[in-house]
């Protein structure tokens, strides 16, 4: 007989209320158990579905028993939890429960992915697949990346004492718990995986009901699982509903082909192959852009083998009858794959799928287009884009997105779907929720009664906001809408679109392969260019690329401290190619040894030569000169006021010593030891500590600037983001105190204010060496002549280069914060990417931004970065000869304001936002740049 039922987890209280049973909190449950079963144990790492857990335990010998002393839960996302794993392992297509861990544990060179978002690491993913990087290091470097999640978002610094128990679904795989000892750096056999590691939490619950019945506990006694039937009839929770959803009239989800060949003539034809994240397209137009034949295959992680497949089913249908005279290739692995095909165009996804739309109808306006993992919003005027933007890194308004939610709901998206959605009289309203987010939504509404048709509906209605509010973001949406991509079969997308926009959506024919018509059309456009009345021979390698064989492989060169991993593709018969360094070491080798991009002046190579000024790397300890080492950080206001500090403690007699550039190394080291969640670059400064510890210096100089001296004229605030001031802050509470720890000088310093200034800069050089007032003084007078020596310089360097500035070369502002867009290490290496595609790319600081008016809107702009930011798009804007990309970072809480207030200050002109974080993969960055450039007209110059 039954005496007493523990229940705990996220529905056990209402349960335990209806059943007489007693509801256990999980993190006691856990606890129990762990204590029944090992009573060693110090820590648990708890990872189960969408719930993932740190316990740090004591036995307590009075009482016998495990007690808890200290915990931490995620909090909405599910990045590392079963959760996250699952998705990434069913979108490769490798079964969770063994060949996963199996593939993972063969791994010999781990990729580096972002663990810190589901959608970060999918998109690393992608990037890894396109350049052929093998399974079972993609795998490892997942498990690794969630690992270093859980330590950082969950562990928050916090120590994990072995012997450790690892419980939870995710338990049952053993590279994870590989993983989980490669980060933690334990021995083999610290991590103890229980052996009813997935039922932890309810056997905990079951001792703990025994507990309080041999206490006599006088809860109310057991009464039967009827009676909780009736309390769930009972329960009629209000719910938000929406329209419903209607059939669309003008969807025409099929496909549009050309008139039977005519036999014994082979037909004039142009190829197109769009290899994205989850589907790759090939097709085969004629010279009026008809499609001849077509091909929609799953790239399932392999693009190179989803690529020749299409062709040899293309092949195998009209092969014998078309003669193949130009190659365009498009996607996120345009590159790797144009170079396998023999492509003689690549070209970038936004101008592909506007030149489809224009060629299906000249008349289009506006272009939705969602895919698997990528988004477009286009807009185009008399047939040329005018307007584009992508999905950032959220894969919310993407086909990921609805697959995920309906493989949850158990429901075939392709034959279910939409019919289920249409039948809805309720449609649930679940919001604008990310992909991870939405599992725990629909729980929620399934728990309230909502049925699978009402959800449905209801994830038909979200894609669409999503994509609205995420990518679309206020822009203007014009009058004849295309909707493309896969997504756009689903006619429930389709209606919810038409209800929301209250627009007529149409979908196009072969709305799914635009991708591969459009770089097709432009690969017949671009080599009747090229012809100029004389044929040109197409480089494309033929349809049977099956006896083609080539390999893969993965080195880190240790030519820098970039560390780059490089990944190299061997085609029989090729030169290998290079990808993924972020210089031409690899990528040229072979190719010309002066290509055209190399004569663009480097012009945030010389910013950091000015920056640095006579700043060289001093000796190490043994072969100091005896002078007070005192350690910078190459970190947030480094970028901009480095000048001043070094001129300031040279002549104060100290040695300056700096952190290393940010790297792959110290982007892993801030991993490890971040317990803020910021901006990246907030993040990036405890790596840069751990460095400069390193280094062996006396003084580790965290000063916290909180204001700048004025700059424009008029405004009475010069403030940085308040996360500046308070980096030094988090640094010092994270730092570990002991002996041999060098000593941290810390002082808030209000620059804006001269009287404060002077007051605070003799305070902080007492502190840092005893000197007098008047030695305080002349380092003070002697740093700010430095900060004005080099603002000098590069205002000099930038008056000459606007004043010989080649119209032929088409010319960027970065746009952003100082440690945003002059950090290479965290930037993506924006700068080179844009040399490497034709374009000079300017920091911002190079123009005559002291000589540019606010705004009359924003009189009084709190921020320092706000000010010098508005003010150069304010110069932008006068300078036909100038564009600008708006680099920024996830988490920036004033650019969240401050690049609307840019785009009003461009006015008409348009502009490129970037968002970046340490994820690291850069195929969208380079996409971006491209569409714009493309849209501009600016490409091909060289």
């Amino acid at each position: 007989a039954v005496r007493m039922v523990g229940l705990t987890g996220s529905g056990g209280g209402p349960i335990a209320d209806a059943i007489g049973g007693v509801h256990v909190n999980e993190l006691v449950a856990q606890t129990r158990a762990v204590g029944e079963f090992h009573p060693e144990a110090q820590t648990i790492i708890e990872i189960g579905g969408q719930d993932s857990k740190l316990l740090s335990l004591r036995w307590d010998e009075r009482s016998g028993q495990m007690m808890l002393e200290d915990f931490s839960m995620n909090a909405l996302c599910a990045a590392g939890t079963g959760a996250f794993l699952d998705q990434q392992a069913e979108r490769l297509g490798i079964a969770i429960d063994g060949e996963f861990a199996r593939l993972a544990l063969g791994s010999r060179s781990p990729a580096r992915i972002a663990g810190r978002c589901t959608v970060f690491a999918k998109s690393d993913m992608i990037h890894l697949q396109q350049v052929g990087t093998p399974m079972a290091d993609i795998l490892m470097g997942v498990c690794l990346a969630m690992a270093r999640n859980f330590t950082t978002v969950i562990g928050k610094g916090k120590r994990f004492v072995a012997p450790i128990v690892f419980q939870g679904g995710v338990a049952y795989n053993a590279a994870v718990k590989r993983a989980f000892e490669t980060v933690l750096g334990v021995p083999d056999g610290s991590i103890i995986v229980p052996e009813h590691h997935t039922i932890m939490a309810a056997l905990g619950a079951a001792y703990v009901a025994m507990d309080e019945a041999a206490r006599g506990s006088t809860a109310r006694p057991f009464v039967g699982f009827g009676q909780l039937h009736d309390v769930m009839q009972a329960s009629s929770p209000d719910r938000a509903f929406l329209p419903v959803l209607v059939t669309p009239r003008s969807a025409d989800t099929g496909e549009m082909r050309a008139s039977t060949l005519p036999g014994g003539v082979k037909v004039d034809a142009w190829l197109g192959a769009d290899v994205g994240s989850v589907s790759t397209n090939v097709v085969l137009i004629d010279a009026s852009n008809r499609v001849l034949a077509r091909r929609y295959l799953m790239t399932a992680g392999r693009p190179l083998e989803a690529v020749r497949a299409g062709l040899r089913l293309v092949a195998s249908e009209i092969g014998e009858s078309v003669q193949v005279l130009g190659v365009g290739a498009t996607g996120s692995g345009r590159y790797l794959t144009g170079d396998f095909i023999g492509a003689d165009v690549v070209r970038n996804e936004i101008s592909a799928q506007a030149r489809a739309a224009v060629s299906i109808d000249p008349s289009v306006d506006t272009v939705f287009e969602i895919g698997g993992q990528d988004s477009k919003f286009i807009r185009l005027h008399n047939g040329a884009v005018i307007d584009f933007t992508m999905n950032n890194a959220c894969a919310a308004g993407t086909g990921s997105f609805l697959q995920e939610q309906a493989d949850r709901l158990k429901i075939r998206i392709e034959e279910q779907f939409s019919d289920l959605a249409f039948s809805s009289a309720c449609p649930a309203a679940l919001g604008e929720r990310c992909t991870v987010f939405m599992e725990s939504d629909i729980v929620h509404h399934q728990q309230q009664g909502a049925r699978v048709p009402d959800l449905t509906a209801g994830l038909a209605y979200s894609i669409v906001e999503n994509y609205l509010n995420r990518v679309v973001n206020g822009r203007a949406i014009g009058s004849r809408v295309f909707f493309q991509g896969g997504v756009a079969s689903n006619a429930a997308v389709v209606s919810a679109f038409s209800s929301i926009t209250k627009r007529n959506v149409t979908v196009p024919p072969n709305h799914d392969v635009t991708g591969a018509i459009g770089v097709a059309i432009l690969a017949r456009e671009e080599m009747a260019r090229r012809a100029n009345g004389s044929a040109t021979p197409t480089r494309f390698h033929g349809f049977d690329l099956s006896d083609r064989r080539y390999e893969s492989s993965v080195f880190e060169c240790k030519a820098c401290p970039n560390l780059c991993e490089v990944h190299k593709v061997v085609i029989e018969g090729e030169t290998p190619f290079f990808y993924g360094a972020r210089c031409d070491k690899f990528e040229e080798a072979g190719r010309g040894a002066n290509p055209a991009w190399r004569v663009i002046p480097d012009l945030f190579d010389e910013r950091e030569r000015l920056l640095l000024g006579g700043w060289t790397e001093p000796p190490d300890r043994a072969h100091a000169s005896g002078k007070l080492r005192v350690g910078l950080m190459r970190n947030l206001t480094f970028f901009d006021f480095f000048p001043f500090w070094r001129a300031f403690l040279e002549r104060l007699g100290c040695e300056v010593v700096l952190s290393a550039p940010t790297n792959p190394e110290l982007v892993e080291l801030t991993q490890k030891s971040a317990v803020a969640e910021s901006c990246f670059p907030v993040k990036l400064a405890f790596g840069h500590l751990l460095d400069l510890k390193a280094r062996d210096v006396d003084v580790l100089f965290l000063p916290s600037l909180i204001s700048r001296e004025n700059a424009a004229p008029g405004q009475p605030h010069n403030h940085y983001c308040p996360l500046i001031p308070a980096t030094p802050h988090l640094l010092m509470m994270n730092m570990a105190d002991g002996a041999g720890q060098p000593r941290v000088v810390n002082l808030a310093l209000h620059l804006a204010n001269a009287r404060a200034a002077r007051r605070e800069l003799r305070a902080l050089t007492r502190t840092l060496t005893g000197a007098s007032k008047a030695a305080a003084d002349d380092a003070v007078r002697a740093g700010w002549e430095s900060l004005r020596c080099f603002t000098s310089a590069t205002r000099a360097r930038g008056r000459e280069v606007l004043a010989t500035l080649d119209p032929a070369l088409p010319a960027v502002v970065v746009v952003g914060r100082p440690y945003t867009a002059n950090d290479a290490g965290s930037n993506l290496d924006l700068p080179y990417k844009l040399r490497r595609l034709g374009v000079l790319p300017i920091p911002m600081d190079f123009l005559p931004i002291d000589q540019a008016p606010m705004p009359d809107a924003h009189d009084d702009m709190y921020w320092r970065s706000g000010q010098d930011i508005l003010r150069a798009g304010a110069i932008v804007r006068d300078d036909p000869r100038l564009q600008a990309i708006y680099l920024t970072n996830f988490n920036c809480g004033p650019d969240a304001f401050l690049i609307s207030f840019f785009r009003d200050t461009l006015g008409s002109k348009p502009f490129l936002e970037l968002e970046v974080d340490d994820h690291t993969a850069d195929a969208g960055m380079a996409t971006r740049c491209e569409a714009f450039l493309d849209s501009l007209g600016l490409r091909g110059m060289l």
